[in-house]
Protein backbone atom coordinates (compact mmCIF):
# COMPACT_ATOMS: atom_id res chain seq x y z
CA UNK A 1 0.00 0.00 0.00
CA UNK A 2 1.28 3.44 -0.91
CA UNK A 3 1.29 6.36 1.48
CA UNK A 4 1.77 9.96 0.49
CA UNK A 5 1.94 12.96 2.80
CA UNK A 6 1.26 16.56 1.84
CA UNK A 7 1.55 19.57 4.14
CA UNK A 8 -0.56 22.67 3.54
CA UNK A 9 -0.61 26.21 4.93
CA UNK A 10 -4.11 27.62 5.20
CA UNK A 11 -6.01 30.45 6.80
CA UNK A 12 -7.79 29.36 9.95
CA UNK A 13 -10.94 31.28 9.07
CA UNK A 14 -11.48 29.43 5.78
CA UNK A 15 -13.82 26.46 5.73
CA UNK A 16 -12.10 23.06 5.57
CA UNK A 17 -14.06 20.50 3.59
CA UNK A 18 -13.78 16.71 3.79
CA UNK A 19 -14.12 14.27 0.91
CA UNK A 20 -17.48 12.62 0.30
CA UNK A 21 -17.81 8.92 -0.45
CA UNK A 22 -19.63 7.70 -3.53
CA UNK A 23 -23.24 6.82 -2.79
CA UNK A 24 -24.06 3.28 -1.72
CA UNK A 25 -26.42 0.94 -3.52
CA UNK A 26 -29.18 1.69 -1.02
CA UNK A 27 -28.98 5.40 -1.78
CA UNK A 28 -29.25 4.71 -5.51
CA UNK A 29 -32.22 2.34 -5.33
CA UNK A 30 -35.24 3.47 -7.29
CA UNK A 31 -33.37 6.28 -9.05
CA UNK A 32 -33.20 6.68 -12.81
CA UNK A 33 -29.92 6.46 -14.70
CA UNK A 34 -29.86 10.26 -15.13
CA UNK A 35 -30.40 10.80 -11.39
CA UNK A 36 -27.61 8.32 -10.54
CA UNK A 37 -25.24 10.06 -12.96
CA UNK A 38 -26.18 13.44 -11.48
CA UNK A 39 -25.45 12.16 -7.95
CA UNK A 40 -22.04 10.82 -9.00
CA UNK A 41 -21.26 14.06 -10.84
CA UNK A 42 -22.21 16.09 -7.76
CA UNK A 43 -19.88 14.00 -5.56
CA UNK A 44 -17.05 14.34 -8.11
CA UNK A 45 -17.46 18.11 -8.36
CA UNK A 46 -17.62 18.45 -4.59
CA UNK A 47 -14.48 16.30 -4.09
CA UNK A 48 -12.60 18.34 -6.71
CA UNK A 49 -13.31 21.49 -4.68
CA UNK A 50 -12.18 19.90 -1.39
CA UNK A 51 -8.45 20.09 -2.18
CA UNK A 52 -8.74 23.83 -2.85
CA UNK A 53 -9.88 24.35 0.76
CA UNK A 54 -6.64 22.82 2.08
CA UNK A 55 -4.75 26.01 1.20
CA UNK A 56 -1.26 26.31 -0.23
CA UNK A 57 0.65 23.04 -0.54
CA UNK A 58 4.07 23.59 1.01
CA UNK A 59 5.56 20.20 0.24
CA UNK A 60 4.84 16.61 -0.57
CA UNK A 61 6.46 13.41 0.67
CA UNK A 62 6.46 10.47 -1.70
CA UNK A 63 5.73 6.86 -0.74
CA UNK A 64 8.92 5.83 1.04
CA UNK A 65 9.57 9.01 3.07
CA UNK A 66 5.91 9.09 4.04
CA UNK A 67 5.95 5.49 5.24
CA UNK A 68 9.07 6.08 7.31
CA UNK A 69 7.38 9.00 9.02
CA UNK A 70 5.20 6.90 11.28
CA UNK A 71 4.75 9.68 13.85
CA UNK A 72 2.19 11.28 11.54
CA UNK A 73 -0.94 9.12 11.80
CA UNK A 74 -2.68 7.99 8.61
CA UNK A 75 -5.93 9.78 7.96
CA UNK A 76 -8.36 10.07 5.07
CA UNK A 77 -9.25 13.61 6.08
CA UNK A 78 -6.80 16.48 6.59
CA UNK A 79 -5.52 16.81 10.14
CA UNK A 80 -3.91 19.78 11.88
CA UNK A 81 -0.14 19.66 12.16
CA UNK A 82 0.21 21.01 15.70
CA UNK A 83 3.43 22.28 17.25
CA UNK A 84 3.60 19.15 19.43
CA UNK A 85 3.23 16.87 16.41
CA UNK A 86 5.76 18.95 14.51
CA UNK A 87 8.20 18.59 17.41
CA UNK A 88 7.67 14.80 17.35
CA UNK A 89 8.46 14.73 13.64
CA UNK A 90 11.64 16.77 14.11
CA UNK A 91 12.67 14.59 17.08
CA UNK A 92 12.11 11.51 14.92
CA UNK A 93 14.40 12.87 12.22
CA UNK A 94 17.01 13.95 14.77
CA UNK A 95 17.06 10.42 16.21
CA UNK A 96 17.39 8.90 12.75
CA UNK A 97 20.19 11.33 11.86
CA UNK A 98 22.14 10.58 15.04
CA UNK A 99 21.67 6.84 14.43
CA UNK A 100 23.21 7.11 10.97
CA UNK A 101 26.02 9.30 12.32
CA UNK A 102 26.83 6.59 14.88
CA UNK A 103 26.87 3.95 12.15
CA UNK A 104 29.26 6.04 10.04
CA UNK A 105 31.50 6.63 13.04
CA UNK A 106 31.57 2.89 13.76
CA UNK A 107 32.44 2.08 10.16
CA UNK A 108 35.30 4.61 10.22
CA UNK A 109 36.64 2.95 13.37
CA UNK A 110 36.39 -0.43 11.64
CA UNK A 111 38.41 0.93 8.71
CA UNK A 112 41.12 2.18 11.08
CA UNK A 113 41.33 -1.28 12.68
CA UNK A 114 41.48 -2.99 9.30
CA UNK A 115 44.16 -0.61 8.08
CA UNK A 116 46.24 -1.33 11.19
CA UNK A 117 45.84 -5.07 10.53
CA UNK A 118 46.65 -4.87 6.85
CA UNK A 119 50.16 -3.65 7.62
CA UNK A 120 50.85 -6.79 9.63
CA UNK A 121 48.87 -9.20 7.41
CA UNK A 122 50.30 -11.85 5.17
CA UNK A 123 49.28 -12.21 1.54
CA UNK A 124 46.42 -14.60 2.31
CA UNK A 125 44.69 -12.17 4.70
CA UNK A 126 45.48 -9.04 2.69
CA UNK A 127 42.68 -9.63 0.14
CA UNK A 128 40.12 -10.41 2.85
CA UNK A 129 41.01 -7.28 4.83
CA UNK A 130 40.98 -5.18 1.66
CA UNK A 131 37.49 -6.51 0.91
CA UNK A 132 36.34 -5.64 4.44
CA UNK A 133 37.68 -2.10 4.03
CA UNK A 134 35.87 -1.77 0.70
CA UNK A 135 32.60 -2.99 2.29
CA UNK A 136 32.96 -0.46 5.12
CA UNK A 137 33.58 2.39 2.67
CA UNK A 138 30.55 1.37 0.60
CA UNK A 139 28.45 1.23 3.77
CA UNK A 140 29.64 4.72 4.72
CA UNK A 141 28.65 6.07 1.30
CA UNK A 142 25.19 4.52 1.56
CA UNK A 143 24.72 5.88 5.08
CA UNK A 144 25.84 9.34 3.98
CA UNK A 145 23.29 9.33 1.15
CA UNK A 146 20.55 8.34 3.58
CA UNK A 147 21.81 10.92 6.09
CA UNK A 148 21.64 13.64 3.44
CA UNK A 149 18.03 12.68 2.64
CA UNK A 150 17.08 12.66 6.34
CA UNK A 151 18.66 16.08 6.90
CA UNK A 152 16.78 17.43 3.91
CA UNK A 153 13.45 16.12 5.23
CA UNK A 154 14.21 17.39 8.73
CA UNK A 155 14.98 20.80 7.26
CA UNK A 156 11.54 20.86 5.60
CA UNK A 157 9.83 20.36 8.95
CA UNK A 158 12.09 22.89 10.66
CA UNK A 159 11.03 25.33 7.96
CA UNK A 160 7.41 24.71 8.98
CA UNK A 161 8.33 25.27 12.61
CA UNK A 162 9.99 28.54 11.64
CA UNK A 163 6.79 29.79 10.02
CA UNK A 164 5.03 29.76 13.37
CA UNK A 165 7.78 31.32 15.45
CA UNK A 166 6.15 34.60 14.44
CA UNK A 167 2.97 34.83 16.56
CA UNK A 168 1.07 36.78 13.91
CA UNK A 169 1.42 33.78 11.58
CA UNK A 170 0.16 31.32 14.19
CA UNK A 171 -2.86 33.51 14.91
CA UNK A 172 -3.94 33.72 11.28
CA UNK A 173 -2.68 30.49 9.68
CA UNK A 174 -2.54 26.80 10.46
CA UNK A 175 -0.75 23.80 9.04
CA UNK A 176 -2.67 20.74 7.98
CA UNK A 177 -1.49 17.48 6.48
CA UNK A 178 -2.97 14.63 4.56
CA UNK A 179 -1.52 11.15 4.72
CA UNK A 180 -3.19 8.62 2.53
Amino acid sequence: MSEYTSVYLREKAAQLLSFRDDPTGEELEGKSKEEVNAIYEEVRNYNNAVVETFGCELFYLSTTPSRQLSVLPWSEDPKPLTNDLLKEVIDYYNEEISSYERIISGRKEDIERYEARIVKANADLYDKIEEDIFDCKRSIEECQEELEELRFLCFKFRFLQGIFEDESNSERYELIYTKC
